[in-house]
């Protein structure tokens, strides 16, 4: 290019600048002088929220304290409580341990499971202790394990015997009771009371329970069944077999000791209170 071209053109560059900035120029006093022409209707807008805006503020720093003083209430609330409930569980956990450490010995554990089993006894008196499954030998194999075989002549146990056990079983709990108390004594008729229920399911309740009777005569294939309240009912007894020597145990190792503490107390009571110290000194 020749210097007389390159002239021209850096001329023709520095007009355009020159053009840019003017128009760039007189486009901001436009602007400024319809900011100035709309100043005043704004102005209003202006003042007011330069003097609600403080109001603004506060309330919502008004608001952001209040939930900050909820949260650490509640905080303080939340601790207060859990210090209380671990003081109480700690109590009561404590309360508990030296009850059951006071109650809860070999004897008392036998005498309730005594009770419980001579209890079950009067109940399984009011259970099905036989029945004759019909049609047994078809339900043999997956049949069985969809359908169950049909019992009929169910009766109960108690009707076998004429209901003999149920006060064999509440001279049993009696019996229980008074071994307990008393250290002892009882406790042989508990086992005996087991005993005469062990001996009326087998001598009587066996005998009868597999006899199909008149409904093994009725169905074909049918036999007689034990159902559950005669196994309820042996199980029971044999309990309260159990119970009753372990009570005659479990008294011989505790009757010295409440032998004792009964001999302290009618003691004390005799001297009125006064330990033998002061006795002494007297």
């Amino acid at each position: 290019m020749s210097p007389a071209r390159r002239k021209r053109s850096s001329s023709r560059v520095k007009e355009l600048t020159e053009r840019t900035r003017r128009e760039g120029r007189e486009l901001s006093r436009r602007r400024r002088h319809e900011a100035r022409k709309l100043r005043p209707v704004f102005a209003p807008v202006t003042r007011f929220a330069g003097w609600i805006a403080p109001y603004i503020t506060g309330a919502l720093m008004f608001v952001i304290k209040l939930l900050a003083a909820l949260v650490a209430l509640l905080a303080e609330l939340g601790a207060v409580a859990g210090s209380r409930l671990v003081e109480r569980t700690r109590a009561i956990a404590t309360a508990t341990a030296r009850a059951t450490q006071r109650h809860v010995t070999p004897l008392s554990t036998v005498a309730f499971v005594g009770i419980a089993a001579a209890v079950g006894l009067v109940v399984s008196q009011f259970f099905n202790y036989h029945g004759v499954a019909v049609d047994a030998p078809e339900y043999a194999g997956e049949v069985g394990n969809v359908a169950k075989v049909p019992i009929v002549g169910t009766e109960t146990a108690g009707s076998a015997h004429l209901w003999v056990l149920i006060p064999v079983a509440i001279a049993a709990i009696l019996l229980t009771i008074r071994a307990y108390r008393w250290n002892g004594p009882g406790a042989g008729g508990v086992a005996i009371c087991g005993l005469l229920g062990v001996a009326v399911a087998v001598a009587i309740d066996l005998p009868q329970g597999l006899d199909a009777g008149r409904p093994g005569l009725s169905f074909s294939g049918s036999e007689a069944v034990l159902l559950e309240g005669f196994w309820a009912e042996v199980a029971c007894s044999v309990t309260l077999m159990l119970c009753g020597g372990l009570l005659a145990l479990y008294s011989r190792r505790v009757a010295p000791r409440r032998r004792r503490l009964r001999t302290a107390g009618r003691r004390r009571r005799q001297d009125g209170g006064i330990s033998p110290g002061l006795q002494t000194e007297t």
